[in-house]
């Protein structure tokens, strides 16, 4: 947990700098930091029960970092100021009230563009108990919030040119990130790359025959792709797939069926390496597999946000 002295801050700029239109041009705009989460509660272990679970390893980051940066309060701390928080966690215990744990969640309570989580529960021991179960769908439901926020960034304004490149080499739209430009035009392949000083940020899109997404096919195209698109400075440089074991995941996004694969990459033949994940959709139509990832080399900076809100792009594809 941490002091939320600095998250005050941010949230008394935000209120000062709010602006808006539409339904919620009333509210101010939200404050506070992507994949940070203030979380309220008069219960101390109730409250360190769902800290813990939010404050877990992300998977398939090279070091650990936390699903989320915790603030904790109590409901008396929830003032004017903290009530400007983009996510915020309510957790009431009450055994006179509840008979188990539910989860709910509102939009724009106080402010625009935030998301508020209501946990209710009868004690800390039928919470904990619930959480060994709930305590996923709670985290995805805080990231995919965070991840929407960007998506509806992307949709007002991203690379239209690759979109159009996407669009003919897949059939299907991709709203790349605007500051992203084509780096390597392949066959079948596309890589967008944004580099920052010794940072990149990066999406490929490419398809490989078939319609089979299991892991060991997908690590094995992968690599036979990269080693041809994406090469290092010098001969026999190219990126290839780490060893470990890939983190899987299935989803239901947009009226697709897509598998999730979530790793590390390295450059065989030199030091750079950093996180991945992949979205491949198996495409019936025209037996193929098609395939959105985007990749991060930032070294010695932390990696969770950075990849994340880079992933965000991939959920737009349609």
């Amino acid at each position: 947990m941490k002091d939320i002295r600095a998250l005050l801050v941010l949230l008394t700029l935000s209120v000062l700098c709010s602006c808006g239109k539409g339904a919620d041009s009333m509210l101010p705009n939200s404050g506070g930091r992507p994949f940070e989460v203030l979380l309220v509660s008069d219960n101390k272990a109730a409250g360190m029960a769902v800290d813990s679970v939010l404050s877990q390893n992300v998977p398939a980051l090279p070091q650990a970092e936390p699903e989320f940066d915790v603030s904790m309060t109590d409901s008396k701390g929830l003032n004017s100021i903290t009530r400007m928080t983009r996510t915020i966690v309510v957790l009431t215990v009450n055994k006179e009230q509840f008979t188990k744990t539910s989860i709910r969640y509102d939009k724009n309570v106080w402010a625009r563009r935030q998301f508020v989580v209501y946990i209710s529960t009868p004690d800390a021991a039928t919470l904990r108990r619930d959480l060994n179960t709930a305590g996923r769908k709670l985290i995805n439901l805080l990231v995919r919030s965070e991840i929407n926020h960007t998506i509806s960034d992307l949709a007002a304004s991203h690379n239209l040119q690759a979109d159009s490149i996407v669009r003919g080499m897949t059939g299907m739209r991709l709203y790349v990130p605007a500051d992203m430009q084509v780096a390597r035009k392949g066959m079948n392949f596309i890589w967008l790359s944004k580099s920052i000083s010794a940072e990149n940020r990066s999406i490929c899109v490419y398809t490989y025959p078939g319609l089979d997404v299991s892991e060991p096919r997908f690590r094995s195209m992968r690599d036979s792709i990269m080693r041809i698109n994406i090469l290092g400075e010098r001969n026999g440089m190219f990126m290839t797939t780490s060893a470990f074991p890939l983190n899987q995941s299935a989803e239901r996004v947009r009226k697709r069926n897509v598998k999730i694969f979530r790793g590390l990459w390295e450059m065989h033949g030199d030091a750079m390496g950093g996180p991945f994940v992949a979205h491949a959709v198996a495409d019936s139509a025209h037996g193929r597999v098609v395939v959105a990832e985007a990749f991060v080399f930032a070294p010695g900076t932390n990696k969770r946000n950075k990849i994340r809100l880079a992933e965000a792009a991939l959920y737009t594809m349609d």
